[in-house]
């Protein structure tokens, strides 16, 4: 609880700031709480960009063992929750390009949670659990992942990250290396031609 007159914000940075010098100091535990604390979120972004579980969970220790490594050039001027999902995002799009596919083909059968990934929707079930309503239901996820993955790189990323109501246009700038202009746009051109792709595939 935040006593009465003290910023959040700034009460949260100075628990950031501490936390971070004592894991400079040696002190594995207090790096143990920062993977706690920050793990879900970093796991989120890198599944929600790889499509895939696995390499999701590889790019998140990379990043780990990465963000150890350069603990120490963290000035504090974005919140440390910003500076762990920039590293996360930059090593998931690198492994994205190394793996060198052209589709998220296994996002609709290696699911995390029932709501929608991407801001949009997903088809309910039918009430017959039959394979055949199955395999429909499979197959419209699949085809408006695919429809994702034909949005241009910068308007790709602007929507996955913006798919988290935890990430503010702010901490999607910042995490991007681009203005909040360009993030309103990028997202808002993003719903547009997606929209219009779920029209034409008549998904929607």
């Amino acid at each position: 609880m935040v006593s009465e007159g003290v910023d959040p914000v700034r009460a949260a940075r100075e628990q950031e700031r501490q936390c971070v010098l004592r894991v400079l100091a040696g002190d594995m535990a207090a790096f143990g709480v920062l993977v706690r604390q920050h793990h879900p979120l970093a796991y989120d972004v890198a599944y929600r960009v790889l499509g895939d579980p696995q390499d999701a969970e590889e790019v998140v220790q990379d990043a780990f063992v990465k963000i150890h490594q350069a603990l120490d050039t963290f000035r504090g001027d974005a919140s440390l929750r910003t500076w762990v999902l920039r590293i996360v995002m930059r090593l998931s799009l690198n492994r994205r390009r190394d793996r060198a596919r052209g589709s998220w083909r296994r996002l609709g059968l290696h699911r995390r949670e029932p709501t929608g990934e991407w801001g949009v929707p997903d088809v309910p079930a039918p009430a017959a659990e039959t394979p055949e309503a199955r395999y429909v239901s499979e197959e419209t996820r699949l085809r408006v992942r695919r429809l994702v993955d034909q949005l241009p790189v910068p308007l790709r990323e602007a929507l996955v990250l913006n798919s988290f109501e935890e990430l503010s246009y702010d901490e999607i700038a910042s995490i991007l290396g681009v203005p909040l202009g360009t993030v309103s746009s990028r997202i808002h051109s993003a719903r547009r031609r997606l929209l219009t792709a779920l029209q034409q595939e008549q998904l929607l």
